[in-house]
């Protein structure tokens, strides 16, 4: 397997095997050289499986690694920027449940430069045996509740007040943002929300940001607002009040010009 335009990916077991994932780990310890490691994942039924093999492949190079169990994309990324550390994502975004794959994000929760990944890739096809044994072998251990700081992060950018007439409908795709949209904090902010569940084979299903069901339209201001999510939670397609879709560009447009009237920074996480 090569990396693609976002990470690796492939069917969870057939192409993407836990033996392929162990040895990814390994190489990327090698060419970034971190001393610590992120892991999040989505919901898929094969992300505990690739988890462990990751985390095993980074351990096995002296990497201590904390696993974040299941977090959207931008979450982890927003931990290694603010730990500054590495980072991976166990996730297929919008492709079906048996797909997964996985991103690797640099000190700081980057993407990898394309040098970088054809590095790892070089790095895979000559591995050795770990030169590593004993108390250098690296540190696995899970990190509880590692969605709420993300949430924090986010629900403070809003005044307490600002959604108090919002009504609002967000639909996870059974992905990773099942796990934080559902969270009290977010509860907060809005007036109503619907986070469907996940079981492991059900991510994507019916629906997702990639294929919106648009809901009926609504005349009232007073109407939900709607809002599709992909797989691991990086993708939001919006629906306001009128039924009219809300796509990536625009929203980006529209989040541009709100930070230039507030004289708010641009850089994702520097207001905090």
């Amino acid at each position: 397997m090569r990396f693609g335009t976002d990470g690796v990916r492939g069917v969870a077991n057939s192409q993407l095997t836990p033996a392929y994932t162990l040895a990814l780990g390994r190489a990327a310890a090698r060419v970034l050289r971190p001393e610590r490691v992120l892991i999040g994942r989505d919901t898929r039924r094969s992300g505990p499986l690739l988890e462990a093999a990751l985390a095993a492949g980074l351990a096995a190079e002296g990497v201590d690694v904390e696993l974040l169990g299941v977090l959207p994309t931008p979450a982890v990324a927003h931990a290694a920027a603010v730990e500054q550390v590495a980072a991976a994502v166990i996730t297929a975004s919008h492709n079906a449940f048996a797909d997964n794959g996985i991103k690797l994000f640099s000190t700081g929760g980057r993407k990898l430069a394309d040098d970088v990944e054809a590095r790892i890739e070089e790095e895979l096809a000559t591995l050795v045996d770990p030169a590593v044994s004993g108390a250098e072998v690296g540190w696995i251990e899970p990190r509880p509740n590692a969605g709420h700081r993300y949430v924090e992060y986010l629900t403070s950018l809003f005044t307490e007040n600002c959604s108090a007439n919002l009504s609002l409908v967000l639909d996870c795709a059974n992905g990773a943002m099942s796990e934080v949209a559902p969270l009290p904090c977010v509860a907060r902010r809005t007036s109503r929300r619907v986070a469907r569940c996940a079981d492991g084979v059900n991510i994507n299903a019916d629906r997702s940001a990639t294929s919106p069901k648009s809901p009926a339209r609504q005349s009232s201001l007073m109407a939900p607002r709607w809002g599709w999510l992909d797989g691991d939670g990086d993708r939001l397609i919006a629906v306001d009040h009128t039924g009219r879709v809300v796509d990536g560009d625009q929203i980006i447009a529209l989040l541009a010009r709100d930070l230039r009237e507030q004289a708010r920074p641009t850089t994702p996480w520097s207001s905090r």
